[in-house]
């Protein structure tokens, strides 16, 4: 009927009609919102990058490339995305620009290993650490130990409870134990006689998470008594070595490292593992060091002395310091003897020097402190701490309360650095320094010796512990465990061993880092076969 009165589908119809257009008006909306965060977002973004190249901005007066003071976006494409090649980018800066650039927007960095005690100064001078670089990795129970810890004054209280127990004292009293160790691994690769190869730096990572595991936890990994010499905690921190500049770069992702535990199942064996460690493995540890205090070694020490308050003594603090412990203290020293084993392979005539020094001793006899006093073997070690020292990633400090001015040693130009300004300095490159370590990539222990003597002044350039206040507590134990194998490698070892496939261009040269030095094939290797 046509009369007027709308029928049931035409009233139908313009109820979805309207519905429709509602619908469509709220996406409408909703689209313009998102458009306009964007967008705001983006201008915010464009307008930071601009203030941080204009002369408004305190380092403005730095030389470096702009789009690295830009954003970080610079620094996150190199280190991030190409994998730990921001250190190398960095090296090339410096010969273009001079011993101080500016490598992102709020960050300086020192080429001049001559200003290394201002930048890593003693306790008498306030240093922080800068919260951008202790992202990386720095998540969960990691975040608060002794290493992630930004301002001066709570490290210098973390530090001060953990540093007694690593002092040289205290490392001539754990000698014995440390020598029995290097027994067991060399008994070990022995016993590897006419096998096939196998990667040394593997062996000498189980050698040294035993080592820090007992002194600990008054129980080791358990290693070397394996029937292989993997896996071990350095394979399965592989891939959390791998994360540190994901970490760095990504707020997100370190957000979700909190909700790991939970996942770690489906995150691959690697993440899996070491997520077990943290969460279970470590804690167990020490909970069974505190119930046992006569065996229970430094966590046990730690918790009876009372040397912190209470709420650092929380059993997720102290899972954190001991993960750093086993993470610090085992694919460092295990890469620098990988290096001592590689060159007195590669190198007969330095085999030949080192063992004319040893004369007089047997692997029975061998004794830390004297083993210190063989120059010949004193120039090996810090030859290879300088090729290989355990970290090669940039390490800021902030002078929080006083401007740091540096001047050339030609007196032609000064900075001033204002307070508040991160800078630093990198092993790899100070290490390689032209002027201080003539050919740099060649291995030479002749370099530190004077009419045969050590040469202590240049072992003041090494970075390879850090310096000043903020220095790693295990330097004492990581030498002497360097001392020790080194001297027995050479005589039980090396005269049975034989490099295979492996050279300094593929397998050892720095090319990349991921916290730790990395050739162009990936970690440090060093294969041997034991006839």
């Amino acid at each position: 009927m046509d009369d007027g009165i709308p029928t049931t589908s035409t009233m139908e119809s313009k109820h979805m009609s309207g519905i429709l257009s509602a619908d469509g008006l709220k996406s409408a909306i909703t689209l313009t919102s998102v458009l306009s965060v964007v967008g705001v977002w983006l201008g915010y973004r464009i307008l930071v990058c601009l203030y941080n190249i204009s002369p408004f901005h305190p380092l403005s007066r730095f030389p470096g490339p702009k789009i690295a003071a830009a954003s970080y976006a610079y620094e996150a494409y190199h280190d991030w995305i190409r994998g730990g090649r921001y250190g190398p980018k960095i090296q090339e800066m410096h010969k273009r620009y001079g011993p101080i650039v500016r490598i992102n927007p709020d960050e300086l960095h020192c080429s001049d290993p001559y200003f290394t005690d201002e930048i890593y100064a003693g306790p008498g001078r306030i240093r922080d650490k800068w919260q951008h670089q202790l992202n990386t990795g720095g998540a969960g129970p990691v975040s608060v130990t002794g290493f992630s810890t930004v301002p001066h004054e709570l490290h210098r209280s973390r530090k001060g409870a953990l540093s007694k127990f690593f002092s040289r004292q205290q490392m001539f009293k754990l000698e014995g134990e440390v020598l029995d160790f290097c027994h067991l691994t060399i008994d070990k690769m022995l016993r590897w006689s006419g096998k096939e190869a196998f990667d040394i730096k593997e062996a000498f990572n189980c050698f040294t998470a035993d080592v820090i595991s007992q002194y600990a936890f008054g129980e080791s990994m358990g290693f070397i008594a394996q029937e292989q010499w993997e896996p071990n905690l350095a394979t399965w921190t592989g891939s959390f070595m791998k994360s540190a500049y994901l970490m760095r770069h990504n707020a997100l992702v370190r957000k979700m490292t909190n909700v790991m535990p939970l996942v770690a199942d489906y995150l691959g064996e690697d993440i899996k593992n070491v997520m077990h460690q943290m969460g279970t493995v470590i804690p167990g540890y020490i909970k069974a060091s505190l119930d046992d205090p006569n065996g229970g070694r430094v966590f046990a020490e730690l918790v009876k002395s009372k040397a912190l308050p209470a709420e650092e003594m929380t059993m997720y603090r102290l899972s954190g310091e001991g993960f750093n412990f086993l993470l610090a203290g085992t694919e460092t020293t295990a890469a620098t003897l990988s290096v001592i084993t590689f060159w007195l392979l590669q190198q007969p005539e330095t085999y030949r020097k080192l063992m004319d020094n040893l004369q007089g001793l047997t692997p029975t006899s061998i004794k830390w402190a004297e083993l210190e006093q063989r120059p010949y073997l004193w120039a090996i070690v810090h030859e290879s701490l300088r090729m290989m020292p355990g970290v090669s990633h940039r390490s800021a400090r902030i002078a929080r309360t006083e401007d740091l001015v540096y001047r050339t040693r030609d007196d032609k130009t000064e900075w001033v650095i204002p307070r508040g300004t991160p800078i630093g300095m990198t092993s790899m490159i100070n290490h390689f320094n032209e002027e201080l370590f003539p050919n740099p990539h060649s291995f030479s222990p002749e370099r530190w010796l004077i009419d045969g003597k050590p040469n202590y002044k240049l072992q003041k350039f090494l970075i390879a512990f850090g310096k000043g206040s903020r220095s790693c507590i295990g330097e004492s134990l990581a030498y002497c465990e360097v001392y020790l194998m080194t001297a027995l490698i050479a005589m039980r070892i090396i005269p049975r061993a034989k490099l295979v496939n492996t050279t300094y261009e593929d397998n050892l040269k720095y090319d990349h880092d991921c916290i730790v030095p990395h050739s162009r094939n990936g970690p440090v290797t060093v294969h041997v076969r034991i006839q």
